[in-house]
């Protein structure tokens, strides 16, 4: 059996191969979602202007950015 630890949250989870726990990678979803829906409304948009659109922290908004 492995064990990890979430990256996300830090909790421990076993037999998992992801980054993530299952609560996280869900969170992770929707604010992909939010942020990609704003996007396309906004496709000028700077990382400052969605992060005080959507109400998200500027790390979560720039390392899913990162990951797309």
């Amino acid at each position: 059996m492995q064990l990890s630890n979430c990256s996300g949250c830090g909790k421990l989870q076993t037999g998992r191969f992801e980054t993530l726990c299952t609560d996280c990678l869900k969170k992770h979803i929707e604010v992909s979602h939010q942020i990609k829906h704003y996007l396309q409304l906004h496709p000028g948009a700077s990382l400052i202007d969605i992060c005080q659109h959507t109400g998200l922290p500027l790390s979560m908004v720039n390392e899913i950015i990162k990951r797309v």
